[in-house]
């Protein structure tokens, strides 16, 4: 009996892990979509909302349009780390002597960071592999221009 009731109490605290969604695409999500749509509404109006541009071509025909995806990628990479860091803020001014301790905002506004951090990963992702892509091809084709910059941003020096 003792072991039945054990079963049972496990079951019914592993349910919320194993409810927590999951995606082929090797997506990690920290939050639920629901917990993410709440991060984001509370940090909008000291942080703005972080509008995700339109993806890009899931592959480039010249360098031109090579050039123009990686401006709107940097743009968008500024945006996230002016709006991560203003999160982060705060974030911070809910941690000060005097501020509700038992406030969810701070938690909530994480899933907005969270979220701000994995669309700059898969920005970034999208765009190196298209660029590897358009690279390799260059090889191939002497009609396309080759590109000479990198295609994934490089890792400032003592990180990683």
């Amino acid at each position: 009996m003792r072991s039945l009731l054990s079963a049972l109490v496990f079951a019914a605290l592993a349910a919320p892990c194993l409810a927590q969604e999951s995606d082929a695409s090797d997506d990690y999500l920290v939050c639920a979509p629901e917990q993410t749509a709440q991060g984001r509404a509370i940090v909008r109006q000291a942080c703005g909302d972080l509008d995700v541009p339109e993806a890009s071509a899931p592959y480039f025909t010249s360098l031109d349009e090579l050039e123009s995806a990686r401006a709107i990628r940097e743009a968008y990479r500024a945006r996230i780390i002016d709006y991560t860091a203003c999160v982060s803020d705060f974030i911070e001014s809910h941690h000060q002597p005097g501020t509700a301790p038992a406030s969810l905002a701070p938690d909530q506004a994480a899933c907005a960071h969270s979220w701000a951090e994995n669309e700059a990963t898969q920005a970034m992702r999208e765009f190196g592999r298209a660029c590897v892509d358009f690279s390799n091809r260059t090889v191939m084709d002497s009609r396309l221009t080759p590109w000479s910059g990198e295609c994934y941003p490089a890792m400032p020096k003592g990180s990683g």
